[in-house]
């Protein structure tokens, strides 16, 4: 009984209670709220539809049964907005933190219009297509760069064949 009263008073002294804990001044809250309503304006309208089709578009040559492809584009696009929700929060700091209020207020001024929203979107999808084009240059330079480091380092502890003495 003695080590759980020990161990009650050890938490409530290094627990802060959520009531304690000091909300930021107003400038920084005006600050993290420009922050929280760029990041909200920053993603595409309509992400969740280009996800949707870059998935169904990977899988299009019928290497996947249909009701198994619908399945995991429908997860793959949740699972990309639960992503997307947790960054945003991470983010909020960071954002607030990047840009001062003058460059967040222009930010949301112009991803607020018409034409803003209309390039968010074509940058979404541009970045969606350089990510794609890009996988295969990692993949190859990947290896090429774990090959190196073999021939480097000892990697017999990985499975891969030692030769540390071929630097």
């Amino acid at each position: 009984m003695r080590v759980l009263a020990i161990i009650a008073a050890a938490l409530a002294v290094s627990a802060t209670p959520v009531s304690a804990q000091q909300a930021p001044d107003p400038l920084r809250q005006r600050q993290l709220d420009r922050a929280e309503r760029y990041l909200e304006l920053a993603q595409a309208p309509g992400i969740d539809k280009l996800v949707r089709q870059q998935v169904d578009a990977f899988y299009a040559d019928g290497s996947m049964p249909d009701d198994q492809r619908a399945w995991l584009t429908e997860s793959m696009v949740t699972m990309y907005a639960e992503v997307m929700d947790l960054v945003m929060v991470e983010m909020r700091d960071d954002v607030a933190d990047q840009f001062t209020a003058a460059e967040l207020d222009a930010l949301i001024a112009f991803y607020d219009t018409p034409l803003g929203r209309s390039i968010i979107t074509k940058e979404a999808e541009i970045s969606i297509s350089m990510e794609q084009a890009m996988i295969p240059h990692l993949a190859t330079r990947m290896v090429a760069v774990g090959e190196k480091f073999c021939l480097r380092f000892d990697c017999s502890t990985t499975g891969q064949p030692a030769q540390k003495g071929l630097r």
